[in-house]
């Protein structure tokens, strides 16, 4: 192959985007790296445009560039692999995800999905099919050794739906509980193909109408997290029913683009997904899972942050009263741009709109059996952000080894240090009453210890006699009234109560407010679930005598 015309180039900044392009024979004959590199580099640009004619330059360019990439890998199929889980647009993304996605794929990009293989083998095949069709019809289920796509074809003949399509609809008229579904289909180990065919559907274009575009030419490094923390916050942005689905469709795709999946996104509910518009062309928002797949006693609540319509950060935060655990994930293409004041603006709406006053970092995010994270000092990142170590001993050694690198710049920390760090959690207190201190995976091994201790590990007994003796407690007449998501919170809060808490000495108006707070894990907002257990003292108080 002869060299290229045009080196390959590599932006750091928005300034150094050129004026010549290079020219269609070069970006021909470059590597696949190459122009994954490229095309990041000019996302990069158009997140953080220093004025508006580089902007324009640079979604001109992506328009060429992914044109240029589709005839490439029309005529070079070697190019098209190499190329494929890249999330350009054009090409392919193969991979196994959830029973929620591929049927979220399945419903919005049917024409562009296909059943790629499966790892199931036969007898697997044979016994899920049992599971779902008629046993009349055992000819056609045990007949041969076949796999999941062969197996399929026999049994749907001449229907003229593509094979995931039609193994999808099988599961939806099913009468079977969505759990099942999803351990049903997750036996299978299937990979779809998803073809990036529609502009939207990728990561080149992936992205929410932006009117207000920021232009700034100087990327902000030194952030104050409590300083920024403290401004105030606006009310979220009033949406369409299109805008919330879109929000919800931006955020499954950019994880699917990075083979990655979380709650959040995947279970989103459309209609209580919430957008904060802020400044320096920064949005970010909110996303709470459904009714049937939140979490007991926490509150797991997503985010994906935007700048200038475009997905740069996203993870999420698991509120249990004013303790959030906190994570952070910046989007590869744009790590080393404004990843502090990202997260303080981060900070800022938890804090603000949840009213958290303790975040809590896990010990994975700065290095513990994540070796990325130990090489690049993240425990640092965090420090530098008003995060300190739980620990005391560990934050003296943390405040002294922070004064070395203070008076010599090249100092390094040693990485048995930093895996020395990793045996605490990091936290960043905002208000010295907040709590609880503990994290919600104590009370869960309470409750555990409970139903062995009393119940000889028996479930069933458990749930049946707690949930008897709350509902006494609580004086509640009937649950006719109780809709399933709520039936289910009194069921797994019975235990919790059981397990922890003493309601015989209890006021009446704190039985109520108890009541009213099981009842919140079935509302359309979890919000008032969250603010009801931050306002419960009662509960508090008792929760934190049991477990100091």
């Amino acid at each position: 192959m002869t060299p290229p015309q045009h080196p390959p180039i590599i932006i750091n900044r928005p300034s150094d985007l050129p004026g010549i392009k290079p020219p269609e024979n070069a970006l021909k004959q470059w590597k696949a790296k190459d122009i994954v590199k490229y095309h990041d580099a000019l996302l990069s640009v158009m997140a953080w445009p220093e004025n508006k004619e580089q902007l324009q330059q640079a979604k001109t360019e992506m328009v060429r560039l992914t044109s240029i990439i589709k005839e490439i890998i029309s005529v070079d199929k070697m190019m098209d692999y190499k190329l494929s889980g890249s999330g350009i647009a054009g090409t392919e993304l193969t991979g196994c995800f959830s029973y929620a996605i591929t049927r979220w794929l399945v419903n919005d990009f049917s024409n562009d999905l296909e059943l790629h293989s499966s790892e199931a083998n036969p007898e697997t095949v044979r016994l899920f099919f049992l599971q779902l069709i008629p046993s009349i019809e055992y000819e056609s289920v045990t007949t041969g050794e076949l796999g999941l796509i062969q197996r399929i074809r026999k049994i749907k003949g001449k229907n003229n739906s593509t094979d995931i399509k039609w193994l999808i609809s099988l599961f939806e008229t099913v009468a079977i509980s969505y759990h099942a579904k999803e351990f049903l289909f997750n036996e299978l180990k299937i990979f779809v193909t998803w073809k990036l065919n529609l502009p939207f559907a990728s990561r080149s274009y992936s992205c929410l109408p932006q009117k207000n575009i920021f232009y700034d030419p100087k990327l902000l490094k030194a952030t104050d997290v409590k300083k920024i923390g403290q401004r105030k916050l606006p009310l979220p942005n009033r949406l369409s029913i299109k805008q919330k689905k879109q929000l919800v469709d931006v955020a499954k795709s950019t994880l699917l683009f990075i083979y990655r999946e979380t709650d959040p996104f995947t279970f989103a509910s459309a209609d209580a997904v919430k957008l904060f518009t802020l400044e320096k062309g920064y949005s970010i928002g909110l996303y709470s899972m459904q009714k049937g797949h939140r979490l007991s006693i926490e509150s797991y609540i997503g985010y994906l942050v935007f700048k200038n319509g475009i997905p740069v950060s996203y993870g999420g935060g698991w509120i249990f009263g004013k303790r959030c655990q906190f994570g952070i994930n910046i989007l590869e293409p744009f790590r080393g741009s404004e990843s502090g004041y990202i997260f303080s603006l981060l900070i800022r709406v938890y804090h603000q709109y949840f009213d958290v006053n303790r975040f809590v970092v896990k010990p994975y995010q700065f290095g513990k059996n994540n070796k990325e994270a130990l090489k690049s000092g993240a425990f640092w990142f965090y420090y530098k952000h008003g995060f300190r170590p739980e620990d005391v001993q560990l934050q003296k050694l943390a405040d002294d080894e922070w004064d070395k690198k203070a008076i010599d710049k090249r100092y390094r920390t040693s990485i048995d240090l930093l895996k020395k760090f990793t045996s605490s959690n990091l936290v960043l207190l905002l208000s010295k009453k907040s709590v609880p201190v503990f994290d919600a995976s104590v009370v869960s091994l309470a409750i555990t210890s409970y139903i062995n201790q009393q119940f000889n590990g028996n479930r069933n007994k458990a749930v049946a006699a707690s949930e008897k003796k709350t509902i006494t407690e609580l004086n509640i007449k009937n649950l006719t009234s109780w809709n399933t998501y709520e039936r289910e919170a009194l069921i797994q809060w019975s235990l919790l109560v059981q397990a922890m808490l003493d309601l015989s000495k209890w006021k009446m108006e704190e039985k109520k407010q108890l009541l009213k707070l099981i009842k919140s894990k079935g509302d359309d907002e979890e919000l008032n679930f969250i603010k009801m257990l931050q306002g419960h003292r009662r509960l508090w108080k008792e929760l934190c005598n049991k477990l100091s």
